[in-house]
């Protein structure tokens, strides 16, 4: 990348970040493009440069989370196998606390409504990380594959429900709980 390349992606991230911090404070409605831009340090044009909508930037997320798994899964390095499953999995619910359940919400909302392939595509690092650890572990009954959809369907019914109960419960417990008969039944 050269350094018109750097500067724009750095932009464009921050832009996010402080899209993420509105929307962490206010309701997802009462947050204006032109409050993120003021936050941003950048105008308003500079925002729709990078991202058509404010549902453009929720869509970027998925991305951006799997930019900072794959730095934390190299850095942190656990054994392949089920660790390696725990790790990811516990990783993804980690990023969902620290985003509140409030901002979970608007983004399983913008999920629902969003063209965004990316969240269900098979080159997310998350996925194929997550498949790799899968055929480490010997998984039976299932194909790699099929048990990653297995797994992240089932976490995400786990961060839905969080969501609808506005993070009344530990959601590390209850995802532990119910994945459980999962890897049981994937021989993991």
């Amino acid at each position: 990348m050269n350094q018109r390349e750097l500067q724009r992606e750095e932009t464009k991230k921050r832009i996010y970040e402080c899209a993420f911090e509105l929307f962490m404070e206010k309701d997802f409605s009462d947050v204006k493009v032109q409050d993120i831009a003021k936050k941003a340090g950048v105008s308003v044009g500079s925002v729709y440069y990078h991202y058509r909508s404010k549902e453009e930037i929720i869509d970027y997320g998925y991305f951006a989370f799997d930019q900072q798994l794959k730095e934390f899964y190299e850095s942190s390095a656990p054994q392949s196998g089920i660790n390696g499953i725990h790790a990811l999995l516990s990783y993804q619910i980690d990023t969902c606390i620290k985003r509140t359940s409030r901002v979970i919400a608007i983004t399983f909302k913008n999920q629902i409504n969003s063209e965004n392939s990316y969240l269900y595509s098979k080159d997310r690092y998350l996925y194929r990380l997550l498949v790799e650890n899968l055929e480490a572990a010997g998984v039976r009954r299932k194909t790699p594959e099929e048990a990653a959809n297995m797994l992240l369907c089932a976490t995400r019914g786990c961060v839905y429900d969080w969501c609808c109960h506005q993070g009344a419960y530990d959601l590390h417990e209850m995802a532990a709980r119910e994945l459980e008969p999962f890897y049981e039944y994937l021989g993991i």
